[in-house]
């Protein structure tokens, strides 16, 4: 059941005016059945395995609660973590050491001695397997004590808005919300309402549309140029932002109609001057969990080595980031390379520091903004190729800039066409924090949320695109 379909809409107005009739201690018991009745849609195996990570951790964290001495609490917390990385392993990297497998014995010129079985991916695995792991870890560092409810608990990792794609809660924000759940004012539903839309609109407006010409390009790299491909990088880049932060919108604003507050997922990415401004803008649940769950830990296990000990947690965290995207090489590439490129970025803060001060500012901001995203969108080829042969075609491509095939496209596509969306994604990329900041302005003037909300509908209706219903994020 996808945000956008009216199957959805109606579930959440059903909840929402359910809430009603119940009392604030008791609204939780609402969302934990209508959660699981949500999940149960993709099949009721997945359901179990939700169960059994929710009851996993419940009672870990319980566990670690009555444990004292420090080495039997480590080895509590490293039973969890190792249950939890094994059952995301099982049903999501098969596939990978299936090929890992035959990739050796095409290199010993042997055939194949083992083939893994490969389990349906369950929906959202990724992402609540972080959010109730990240739970253990509060309970293990002292942030948390113990939830002992185990419904609040189950409708923490189960809550639905967010468990297909995140954002990835915490549990010292989430928790305390299901004791007494508020019913939301008007303004807080008026918020929500006009966040959907945006959502919507960014969804089927700019990244279905802008699908359209990624999809084409990169099932067959072969045929177009480098210039093409260079378009086609750009586009792609805000597609994934587009329809990655649409999904993120919808999610919080179908918690707030339900009274309940989701964490903002980005905050403007593409106004980053470096990539450690990037990350520290783009999937802001994601880069927060590996922040304080891997990358802090890291460090401070290994502070004696300095400098070095920042470079072993920024490559060892960010190899993991890619590892969690996907069972695919390019993954765990493009978390390679997003290190490589911090560490570069930490080696010259003070040479770029001085360069700042060199230039004017009017000069050198943009040009770190440009300059940042184009290589964010040269990375996101390893986000989008399927597999690193695709990958060696884009190059390949990239460095053959046939002029005649080039116009041959912009021809076919329609000079004016391929014009108005330029301007149509310059105009989004401008206003994108504008229109976020006005709806997310609970004392804003009504009267120009009415026009806001008049000028998206139309906008929607005039340019939406349909057949591609599902998130590019469900594959993770």
């Amino acid at each position: 059941m996808v945000f956008q379909s009216w199957y959805f809409i109606l579930f959440l107005l059903g909840l929402s005016v359910a809430q009603n009739f119940l009392l604030p201690t008791q609204r939780w018991i609402l969302l934990l059945l209508g959660s699981f009745f949500f999940y149960s849609l993709t099949g009721w195996q997945p359901a179990i395995l939700l169960l059994f990570t929710i009851s996993i951790t419940y009672g870990s964290a319980l566990w670690l609660s009555h444990e004292k001495q420090q080495n039997r609490r480590y080895k509590i917390l490293l039973l969890s973590v190792t249950t939890q990385i094994l059952l995301l392993s099982a049903f999501k990297y098969l596939g990978f050491f299936n090929g890992l497998i035959e990739g050796i014995s095409d290199w010993m010129q042997s055939p194949s001695w083992v083939q893994l079985p490969q389990l349906m991916l369950p929906l959202g695995i990724s992402f609540y397997t972080f959010q109730s792991m990240g739970y253990v870890f509060d309970v293990y560092y002292n942030i948390r004590k113990p939830e002992r409810h185990f419904g609040h608990y189950a409708l923490f990792v189960s809550f639905f808005p967010q468990i297909q794609s995140g954002p990835i809660g915490r549990s010292k924000e989430m928790l305390p919300q299901w004791k007494s759940i508020a019913l939301p004012q008007w303004e807080m539903v008026r918020m929500a309402m006009m966040l959907f839309i945006w959502g919507i609109l960014k969804k089927f407006v700019i990244a279905d549309r802008l699908g359209i010409y990624v999809d084409e390009v990169y099932d067959a790299p072969q045929q177009f140029s480098g210039a093409v491909w260079i378009l086609i990088l750009f586009l792609y880049t805000i597609q994934l932002y587009a329809d990655f932060s649409a999904y993120s919108d919808m999610a919080i604003a179908s918690a707030q109609l339900l009274g309940i507050q989701l964490p903002e997922n980005f905050l403007f990415p593409y106004k980053a001057n470096n990539i450690t401004d990037f990350w520290r803008r783009w999937h802001l649940s994601l880069s927060g969990w590996l922040r304080d769950y891997i990358y802090t830990p890291l460090l401070f296990a290994k502070k004696k080595w300095k400098k070095w000990a920042v470079v072993y947690a920024i490559a060892i965290t960010f190899v993991i980031c890619g590892i969690w995207h996907g069972p695919k090489m390019t993954f765990v590439l493009f978390g390679i390379v997003q290190a490589v490129l911090l560490i570069f970025e930490m080696q010259t803060k003070d040479w770029r520091a001085r360069l700042s001060n060199r230039l004017p500012h009017w000069i050198y901001q943009p040009l770190s903004i440009a300059l940042t995203f184009v290589v964010i969108s040269f990375c996101f080829i390893l986000f989008r190729a399927e597999g690193l042969h695709e990958v060696k075609a884009i190059f390949s491509r990239l460095s053959c800039w046939d002029y005649a095939s080039t116009l041959d496209y912009l021809k076919e596509k329609n000079g004016s066409v391929l014009f108005g969306l330029f301007a149509m994604l310059g105009l989004f990329l401008l206003v994108d924090e504008k229109i976020s900041s006005v709806i997310r302005n609970q004392k804003e003037n009504p009267r120009k949320l009415g026009i806001y909300f008049s000028i998206m509908m139309v906008v929607i209706l005039i340019g939406m695109v349909l057949g591609k219903e599902q998130f590019i994020y469900f594959q993770f």
